[in-house]
């Protein structure tokens, strides 16, 4: 566990005269404990003082599991336990008193819009419907909520948080090296999505890097003028002198990177080069403007004025860009116009402007993860952004 994150949800429970957090969802127990749940029903007791208890299901692995916590089991997923979860209950509340903070409220995210995914994602946490309520019930306090206060703690990454989202970003590094690779007339965007996916999966060694997961989107030709309002992967088979434009989400270690790149199948339209070239210029006027102290509205207004000069301001359509590292998208103020959200250091910001329309026949985007420093910024994605590996 990292005792700087200790430190600073503990300083929240003090300050808010919370007894406990109780965390569960995949995001919030890599934030809190650098622990990235198999099952997704493990639950954390975060006390105001002293050590965590995870409480894990007995079909938990037990390799991957957080060192300097309490760790208990609860018999989920055994065949004579026909509710685990009323002794897990009962668990907790043994364990308020043990630490002799049943007197005070217990808090948790009751509504959250996104969450990151156990490693069994495909299946989905199997939660008990009732499952809030009766985490309410086992303070004699009852419940306080905390969330906004709790939600901030994504945004200030700490020493041991960046080094591990690095390791994110190098493995997708190779990734978009699969895609640079892999960009050939004739090849579908779902085997380029397959490629990059492949290349990123095989980075697991079982030592520093325990799972690895990619979620490639490949656009190709028109397909990129959509991609200011969705990215998928299709059927379609590139062709000579098209764009071709990835939207990559890679976690690590249950810690997110959040990549674009474009590429080229070669012999462009001039337009198109254009497109690509204002783009890619705009992405780099605002990354060598970030720093502490800096206004969220202030970088985004950066690259957006510099499209619109060069006369694609209407094809430049989203955000510029949202905190990541511990979500695909981490909650927090985003870079967008007008905002008065001040950056400072620790934070881990996606830098991403796009130019899109129909009416262009194509669309580009560049998107790098880029860290606010003491001093300014270091680019975590600091590979090619051409339309070629360089």
């Amino acid at each position: 566990m990292n005792n700087q994150r200790q430190n600073k949800i503990q300083k929240l429970l003090r300050d808010e005269k919370v007894g406990a957090f109780l965390l569960w969802r995949s995001d919030e127990l890599v934030m809190s404990l650098g622990y990235q749940p198999l099952w997704g029903v493990s639950i954390c007791l975060f006390p105001v003082h002293g050590i965590p208890v995870l409480y894990i299901p007995e079909l938990e692995p037990r390799d991957r599991l957080p060192m300097n916590v309490i760790l208990k089991t609860f018999p989920w997923g055994l065949m004579d336990y026909s509710n685990p979860w009323e002794l897990l209950y009962q668990m907790m509340k043994d364990d308020l008193l043990k630490m002799g903070i049943e007197r005070l409220p217990v808090s948790f995210i009751q509504k959250i819009g996104q969450s990151a995914p156990p490693i069994m994602a495909g299946e989905g946490a199997p939660l008990p419907p009732d499952l809030q309520e009766n985490l309410v019930n086992i303070s004699c306090c009852g419940f306080k909520d905390i969330t906004a206060g709790f939600l901030q703690l994504y945004s200030i990454k700490t020493e041991v948080e960046i080094e591990r989202i690095i390791l994110t970003n190098k493995v997708a590094a190779i990734g978009i090296k699969a895609f640079y690779d892999n960009l050939f007339p004739g090849k579908s965007e779902v085997e380029l999505s397959g490629a990059v996916e492949t290349a990123i999966q095989s980075q697991v060694d079982d030592q520093e890097i325990v799972y690895a997961k990619a979620w490639p989107q490949i656009q190709s030709g028109v397909n990129t003028s959509f991609g200011g309002r969705f990215n998928r992967s299709t059927g379609k088979k590139l062709k000579v002198g098209e764009l071709v434009m990835i939207e990559l989400g890679v976690c690590v270690n249950g810690y997110w990177a959040d990549i674009t790149r474009t590429g080229s199948t070669g012999n462009l339209s001039n337009e198109h080069l254009r497109i690509f070239e204002v783009m890619r210029d705009a992405q780099r006027n605002a990354v060598e403007a970030i720093a502490p102290g800096k206004t969220t509205g202030e970088i985004d207004k950066i690259a957006r004025d510099y499209i619109i000069s060069c006369g694609y301001g209407p094809f430049f359509n989203h955000a510029l860009g949202h905190q990541v590292g511990f979500r695909y998208h981490d909650p927090g103020n985003p870079l967008v116009p007008n905002g008065n959200a001040v950056l400072q250091e620790g934070m881990i910001y996606t830098v991403e402007p796009g130019i899109y329309g129909k009416e262009l026949g194509a669309g580009a985007r560049i998107e790098d993860n880029v860290l606010v420093t003491s001093t300014g910024y270091r680019i975590l994605s600091d590979f090619s952004r051409e339309l070629n590996w360089e």
